[in-house]
């Protein structure tokens, strides 16, 4: 005997509950079956009561109509009746946020699932009503921003529908033909650019972003043909869909013509992300992305490198050991401790770039791109240097360096640590240095420049640092580090040049620099110093030009070198001007006080007190054997292995979650926000079906306000992040897209429905859209 299947009431329940996501994506959902009404006009109106949608299209012509389309979900839709539409599930997500009614032509239909549960009252009225209008009432009041929110995110997702959409009095929609495209087919609009996401519209609605690893480029596809998605529009169903493949095989020439136009010398992240995956999965030419392509980002300054430069500086230079930084925060430091060259850091973008979550699974990338590379080489007979890629590099733990790393400052002794050579030139520089300084200060001075005597100046001195450049008390002193100084011998000119800047920068600190930032009145401070002292500053580098020479010439050395060309070059012009009747290009110097002064020798008592205070702040400690602790610092096997679990279990720890909230709600028929929202959660884990229900009604948690776990444990992500300002988690230069009332939660809500798993991202795509 033959006997048809049946649905159970709770697949209509999760129809309704399950599949409902943001109110946005409800809208859209109501706005995409007018469309599939051939509306042409559809008005929106969203206040934080709640919502009406009208429109001209068909609407529903009897009442077989509403029972066979309206009061029963899953109906397929004939091929070529819809433009959206395939089993009529949409309209389910509106009935999970808010009571309804609909009236089209003779028939009037109220659902409200709080009520009357997962049925409907139909009626018929005298009054035709053309088209369809939905009216309906929130079961919670929105507040202001979650208004803002889901308007915004209307906005996002329905820029390039057919019919015209009117949200709150404004024409929200575009007509892509009256746009300029990159190219246009039968299939699609195409428009690329150099990075970003592709946004890909179904016929003029969002459907999601790809990512820019995806395509190597970002860019913008909007569908002239219907799109195969699966049943909740989120993805695309790229291996099986036909208008897929003709989209996606010419925006993707796109993408390559792009990025082949940049060159060489300007690669962007998602050509980076793309090369990293295309060595993950074993994709491409192996062989030039391995070689040329700069999926590597190495501390210190941000320097993108390729694979095989970074196994090859691992190998000969840092003894097969490296290290990755996991978090933003420890850049700074991180920076610090590779320019003292102690081993080689990585970036932590690279392991956003190759989408893993911990120095483990890193090394467990490149295990497996050193298979795929041999693999790749050995197929095309292409010679690699396996030594380079087998050769099996270690982890180091970067919390043992940073435990070890402390600051050490120390003043020291010219002579001591510089040749004569290197003397000569410094001890020319560090008179002019002082001088400037005053100049800089606006102390008094002689008509012919010099500063006062009696006014207090900075002392010049030499230091050692492994984590400055230069640095100041404030009051007595402004230090350089030897290993700056130490490269006047070789590159006089440009050297000193840098040290005449760093000295501008430590004085507009007017204060200790050594734990001090770089507030708004630093910057003006050194912005006004750099742009009004610009004349001085040459004067003093050419009274050190002249210092310096004169003391070579003094002692009869061979006119030969830098700093001697220099100060030659600047005679023969002046000397050629003024036999022209014109001025020198520079004042000559070679006999102003500054030149000829005597510079007197440094003072150990200053410089035995300055390093007793430095000693007492804890500033001068031993330097650390760095051989030894980044040796017994190195990832063992058990260390991977640990920390490779350690993300299995969290991973399984999170599915669990996610799996007892749906279960939860399942049971109690609400939403997850509602879940969420209420703290409930910690009371309801894991708990049987009677008392979950029986919890629902008492509601514990409500008085038990004091429970800390409860709370972290019960809010989501989004709930704690309510109150925090969107101004800290936004890059300053999309601040200025920021609307009034929204929040963090509010935005990372829109970018998940418009596709970003970030908000900067998200605003940048935004403000495009807008222009």
């Amino acid at each position: 005997m033959l006997l048809p299947f049946e649905l159970d009431t709770q697949i209509i329940h999760h129809i309704i509950y399950n599949q409902a996501g943001s109110i946005g994506k409800a809208i859209i959902e109501l706005i995409m079956n007018s469309v599939d009404a051939n509306a042409k006009s559809i008005k929106l109106k969203m206040t934080r009561e709640g919502f009406s949608c009208s429109d001209d299209g068909l609407g529903f012509a009897s009442r077989e109509d509403v029972l066979r389309y309206f009061g029963r979900f899953g109906t397929p839709h004939i091929e070529g009746d819809a433009t959206y539409g395939r089993f009529r599930l949409g309209r389910g997500q509106i009935m999970a946020h808010a009571s309804t009614t609909w009236i089209s032509n003779h028939h009037q239909m109220i659902v409200d699932t709080k009520e009357m549960g997962y049925n409907y009252e139909l009626d018929e009225i005298e009054e035709v009503q053309p088209g369809c209008h939905i009216s309906g009432k929130w079961y919670e009041a929105l507040t202001e921003s979650e208004l803002l929110s889901s308007i915004q995110e209307v906005r996002d997702l329905i820029r390039y529908t057919p019919a015209t959409v009117e949200l709150n009095g404004r024409i929200l929609t575009r007509d892509p033909s009256q746009e300029k495209w990159d190219y246009e087919d039968e299939y699609a609009y195409y428009r690329v650019k150099v990075e970003g996401a592709v946004s890909i519209y179904n016929q003029g609605v969002l459907i999601r972003h790809d990512a820019s690893h995806i395509w190597g480029a970002g860019g913008l596809i909007v569908s002239k043909k219907a799109i195969g998605l699966n049943v909740s529009r989120t993805e695309i169903l790229r291996k099986t869909c036909s208008v897929w493949k003709v989209i996606a095989k010419q925006f993707g020439q796109m993408a390559d013509d792009i990025s082949s136009k940049l060159g060489d010398h300007r690669k962007t992240e998602a050509r980076r992300e793309k090369s990293a995956r295309s060595l993950l999965a074993g994709e491409g030419d192996l062989f030039k992305i391995f070689n040329h392509e700069e999926v590597i980002t190495i501390l210190p300054g941000s320097r993108h490198v390729t694979l095989s430069y970074l196994l090859h500086r691992v190998r000969c230079e840092y003894n097969k050991k490296f290290c990755i930084v996991e978090n933003h925060m420890d850049i700074p430091k991180a920076e610090t401790m590779a320019k003292a060259k102690i081993t080689m850091f990585v970036h932590p973008r690279t392991m956003e770039r190759f989408g893993v979550y911990s120095p483990a699974q890193f090394l467990e990338c490149l295990e497996q791109i050193a298979e795929n590379y041999l693999i790749y080489c050995q197929h095309k007979a292409t010679y690699v240097v396996k030594n380079i890629i087998e050769f099996g590099p270690e982890l180091v733990n970067y919390a043992a360096l940073k435990d070890a790393f402390v600051e050490r400052i120390q003043i020291i002794q010219e002579k001591e640590h510089l040749d004569h050579e290197t003397r000569r030139v410094w001890t020319a520089l560090r008179w002019c240095l002082q001088q400037y300084a005053g100049a800089c200060l606006q102390k008094r001075r002689y008509k012919n420049g010099r500063i006062a005597y009696g006014e207090h100046m900075y002392s010049i001195l030499l230091g050692q640092s492994n984590t400055a450049e230069a640095w100041t008390d404030g009051e007595n002193y402004i230090a350089f580090n030897v290993n700056i100084v130490k490269k006047l011998k070789g590159d006089p000119m440009k050297t000193a040049a840098y040290l005449f800047s760093l000295l501008e920068h430590e004085v507009s600190h007017q204060g200790d620099s050594l734990d001090a930032g770089h507030d708004e009145a630093f910057y003006q401070r050194y912005h006004d110093i750099s742009l009004e002292m610009s004349s001085e500053r040459q004067r003093y580098m050419h009274m050190w030009l002249y210092k310096y020479t004169s003391s070579l010439e003094n002692e009869g050395k061979k006119a030969s070198g830098f700093a001697w060309r220099e100060r030659l070059l600047i005679d023969r012009v002046g000397n050629g001007r003024e036999k022209k009747g014109l001025s020198r290009p520079i004042e000559d110097v070679s006999q102003d006080p500054i030149v000829l002064a005597h510079v007197p020798e440094q003072d150990p008592v200053l410089i035995n007190s300055i390093n007793a205070s430095l000693y007492a702040a804890g500033l001068c400690p031993e330097e650390p054997n760095w051989r030894e602790i980044v040796k017994q610092s190195t990832y063992s096997e058990e260390q991977k292995k640990y920390e490779l679990n350690q993300h299995a279990e969290y991973d399984e720890y999170e599915i669990h979650f996610q799996q007892e909230r749906e279960r939860i709600v399942q049971i109690l028929g609400i939403t997850i926000t509602e879940l969420n929202s209420s703290r409930a959660f910690g009371y309801l884990l894991e708990e049987e079906e009677d008392v979950i229900r029986e919890l629902w009604k008492e509601k514990p948690w409500e008085e038990d306000v004091d429970t800390d776990w409860f709370s972290i444990l019960n809010e989501s992500e989004d709930t704690q992040e309510v109150e925090q300002d969107p101004r800290e988690v936004v890059d300053e230069q999309y601040r200025y897209l920021l609307q009034p009332g929204e929040t963090v939660w509010s935005l990372e809500r829109n970018a998940a429905a418009a596709g970003f798993y970030n908000i900067n991202n998200y605003l940048q795509w935004r403000a495009e859209s807008i222009q």
